[in-house]
């Protein structure tokens, strides 16, 4: 693997904008190469706000390194219309300032802060479901590391998101055949050094959500190593299969290849106009000439196919049980919009693909199944909670940032009201002890009788703004 130049310490970094027809289609390709570090947003006429929320998502692959360490990739995406532009002469500019921590135990082995930029020529032309892609690599030593990311609108700071996650990195077996993690892809062509998603003469743009639109194509990429550990000189063949939510496989190919060197780059394709709207899983296998498995890994993908809908079979036969009996279309929709803060992305475009009682009554029996079990209850506790509580103007409880933050945090440790100072609007802080070490959340009436915005929060996954008072509680005398 001499292509990849995995020299100790180097890292790459890049920006991808990655444009979508219809719902996820075809893409066209625009670099942004320029970086810096500069994190002062430029004076400038403002534009409208955002109407996507600040919402970075990650992905992280991890191939062979040293003796030592693994080489890992991280790949990041966000909505281009999650950004705040300004004007700058002829064209509008937007970036997200990003940070990356990893610490190994208290000890921190890797840091990196940049700015990433993008230009548009005007804001009325972001498109809703693009998403720009970015990547940046580290070579990590053996143990389990984790991961702190932190993406902040660089035209508006106090508009950030924060993600945490492990990154286990274990030593390589060198004794059998082993596979890299896979990479999911939304292009694999022929590349040049100079793309920061070059390695081993392929350009590989990552698919970071792992989401496909019916007029995509399911790009992936692995590596193989030790394929001349032992005495087998014979072919070994690639096994390549998808199999659906009920573990059925519904793609399955075999793919014979020459053992040439130690090591071998594994690229394919999957059409996934083929696939209805669901979960999958993909696997890759490496068998010897025998068929017997030496190694194999796998990735779970969505597919978003509106002209075959959702896989009615995969709810065939599970039936709706006691805890749905009896509740109209309505009502298993109402429910699902209540879970608004616990529903993924891929659920909820599955969720948009059913009709019928049946079908929606199943899929929120499997909803909920997938999580802890006492979950539903409590939510849906939460959530009455909120709907009693901070209705206001006709906009239902669970909609409103107080019925959010009690939804997703609970009932805080302390209330501090304001209701009728003399030079400030009503306001209240509400207090919670046991969340990272303690977090404070503010909300403000800006508006007379109005509800009860969030505009200040200590915890990091939330709008930040030490200046709250000033900016939205205080009046002028």
């Amino acid at each position: 693997m001499n292509e990849r130049k995995r020299e100790k310490g180097s890292r790459k970094k890049g920006l991808l904008p990655l444009t979508k027809s219809s719902f996820l289609g075809s893409q066209s390709v625009v670099m942004w190469t320029g970086f810096f570090l500069s994190i002062s947003a430029p004076i400038a006429s403002a534009q409208p706000p955002p109407s996507d929320s600040m919402r970075i998502h990650v992905d992280y692959a991890r191939f062979r390194g040293d003796a030592r360490t693994l080489y890992v990739e991280l790949y990041y995406a966000f909505s281009q219309r999650s950004l705040t532009y300004r004007e700058d002469s002829s064209e509008v500019q937007a970036g997200v300032d990003l940070s990356v921590m990893i610490h190994t135990g208290d000890s921190l082995v890797f840091a990196d802060r940049w700015i990433i930029p993008h230009k548009l020529s005007d804001v009325t032309t972001a498109e809703r479901n693009l998403n720009l892609v970015a990547i940046s690599a580290v070579q990590l030593p053996y143990g389990d590391h984790r991961a702190t990311l932190i993406g902040c609108d660089r035209n508006n700071p106090r508009r950030c998101d924060t993600l945490i996650f492990d990154i286990p990195v274990r030593s390589v077996d060198t004794a059998r055949v082993v596979l890299s993690d896979i990479e999911l892809a939304t292009s694999i062509v022929s590349g040049s050094e100079a793309s920061p998603f070059y390695k081993n003469t392929l350009e590989v743009i990552p698919n970071v959500q792992g989401i496909f639109g019916e007029e995509q194509v399911c790009f992936f990429y692995a590596e193989a190593y030790n394929l001349l550990a032992g005495t087998d000189r014979s072919n070994y063949l690639v096994r390549t299969v998808v199999l659906d939510g009920a573990g059925r496989e519904v793609v399955g190919r075999e793919r014979p290849r020459r053992r040439t060197g130690e090591s071998s780059v594994i690229v394919d394709q999957i059409p996934v106009n083929v696939l209805p709207t669901g979960t999958y899983t993909l696997g890759v296998a490496i068998l010897d000439s025998s068929h017997a498995l030496l190694t194999a890994m796998t990735k779970k993908f969505f597919v978003y196919n509106p002209t075959l809908g959702v896989d009615s079979s995969l709810y065939a036969g599970t039936g709706r049980g006691d805890l749905y009996s009896g509740m109209s279309e309505g009502d298993l929709n109402q429910e699902f919009a209540w879970a608004k803060y616990e529903r993924l992305d891929q659920e909820v475009l599955q969720y948009e693909g059913l009709t019928g009682v049946e079908s929606k009554a199943a899929f929120l029996a499997d909803f909920w199944k997938k999580r802890p079990a006492s979950l539903r209850g409590e939510y849906l506790d939460r959530v009455a909670f909120a709907n009693t509580n901070y209705k206001v103007l006709g906009r239902e409880g669970y909609k409103t940032d107080r019925g959010r933050v009690h939804i997703i945090y609970g009932l805080p440790d302390d209330y501090e009201r304001h209701p009728n100072e003399q030079d400030a609007k009503a306001y209240e802080i509400w207090t919670y002890n046991s969340i990272q070490g303690g977090v404070v959340f503010v909300f403000v009436q800006r508006v007379a009788n109005g509800q009860y915005e969030l505009v200040h929060s200590t915890h990091r996954n939330e709008i930040h703004d030490d200046q709250w008072f000033q900016r939205y509680a205080q009046t002028m005398r």
